[in-house]
């Protein structure tokens, strides 16, 4: 490979792989060749790890059709004869499999990977990542109990220790008093509860009952949902209005199904449920539940996503692929591919031990499809706004997603887009 660079008289220069650095002086240019780059004709192979069935739907094409695609035609264009490869896999939302597939990688000397999409999978597999010089990079686990300085996992989005301050202050803007906690048993569920509770408590807002925690393998949930009616009777008796009764509903794939249910308890379903990028942009109540999704609305909170081209060009062709909603998580997943390809350009090596200090520095200077890929010094994004979705029914679909709110992580304020709500909410 031949490169032209600038050299610069009586400066500094140093090379990194085939990257250079130089103190300014004047200079002087000249023609380096650079040959037998180590990386060169090699298939680089990443790890994937979908959290779900559903989830492999999405990520294999969107990994294989349109992520490695642009890599690999980004680094032809800078000149790289290298093929990146996703090797895509899923675990069935089971964390003991998780771990299983991080293992199988390392027997096939693959040391990163995407993976960790829930927060117990990225946890149960951290130590082993660790221990067994891989990184693993997540576009989707938020637990704060996650946000640890120098370990080897990344997180292209924010920790939920940011969406849980977004996520009261939108019950309270909204004019919640009283809350309902329904949750799933894992460590994001844990997670978000035990920040919110004490906050909760400080903002004066008041609880209907115990926690309703639900093991993550529940498929039935009528006696949870029972348990939750129950609460919504007081609480609605309380406050003579069921506007002022939320339901805090953390799930994931489990949605749906809750949501599907929810129409058989007439006090709850009466309730205003909120949730977290779990339940926004559900393409499986929209389809399947639109009147529940309709009725329910749902405001959900989700980082917030970019006002920017190339956040808009890529949106058409994902939707196209996997019939899916575009979103900022998707975005995110993608700038996590393109953090993997410069990282290992730039270092000449695809393996772990070589990259990993290059991924806060690298992330520093990325504006990603996601927006500023900026990180934390515990490896999390710094963290954007949350835009607030609801469900609505569209101009020709029966349910559609739409976003009527933002919390502002600036002013630390909710504001809700009233045209799009249909109303003004009572407020505190």
């Amino acid at each position: 490979m031949t490169l032209a660079i600038v050299l610069l008289a009586a400066g500094l220069i140093v090379g990194g792989g085939i990257g250079y650095f130089a103190a300014p002086t004047k200079s002087v240019t000249t023609t380096v060749t650079v040959k037998d780059l180590p990386l060169n004709g090699q298939t680089i192979k990443l790890g994937a790890i979908a959290a779900s069935a559903t989830e492999l739907e999405v990520q294999t094409p969107f990994h294989n059709q349109q992520v490695a695609v642009d890599m690999n035609t980004y680094a032809a264009l800078l000149g790289y004869d290298v093929t990146f490869q996703y090797l895509q896999d899923g675990c069935n939302e089971q964390d003991s499999i998780h771990l299983e597939k991080v293992q199988g990688y390392r027997s096939l000397g693959v040391t990163c990977f995407e993976g960790g999409g829930w927060s117990s999978q990225a946890s149960a597999s951290l130590n082993y990542v660790n221990t067994n010089s891989m990184l693993m990079w997540s576009y989707s686990s938020t637990s704060p109990t996650l946000s640890i300085a120098n370990d080897r996992l990344f997180r292209m989005c924010p920790s939920d220790s940011y969406y849980t301050p977004a996520l009261i202050d939108a019950l309270w803007s909204y004019g919640i008093k009283d809350v309902i906690l329904f949750y799933r048993a894992d460590s994001w569920g844990d997670g978000i509860i035990n920040l919110f509770t004490p906050a909760w408590t400080a903002k004066g807002g008041e609880f209907a009952g115990d926690k309703i925690r639900y093991a993550v393998e529940t498929t039935e949930f009528s006696s949870y949902l029972q348990q939750a009616n129950v609460q919504a009777e007081a609480a609605i008796a309380k406050w003579k209005d069921p506007q002022r009764v939320g339901l805090v509903l953390l799930c994931f794939d489990e949605g749906p199904v809750i949501v599907s249910q929810m129409d058989k308890f007439a006090a709850l379903y009466s309730c205003v449920p909120f949730d977290g990028d779990g339940t926004a942009v559900s393409i499986r109540i929209m389809t399947d539940s639109p009147t529940q999704g309709n009725h329910l609305i749902f405001p959900s909170l989700m980082a917030a996503s970019p006002e920017s081209p190339k956040y808009n060009a890529l949106k058409g062709k994902f939707e196209e692929l996997t019939s899916q909603q575009w979103t900022a998580y998707r975005a995110f997943e993608y700038d996590v591919g393109f953090t993997f390809m410069g990282t290992m350009l730039q270092a000449q090596s695809s393996q772990a031990d070589d990259i990993v200090d290059l991924q806060i520095p690298y992330c520093y200077q990325e504006y990603g499809a996601g927006g500023w890929c900026r990180l934390l010094d515990n490896g999390d994004r710094s963290p954007p706004p949350f835009d607030i979705w609801i469900f609505k029914p569209g101009a020709d679909k029966p349910c559609v997603s739409v976003i009527a709110g933002r919390y502002d992580i600036d002013t630390l304020k909710t504001t809700w887009n009233t045209v799009v709500l249909g109303y003004t909410p009572l407020g505190p």
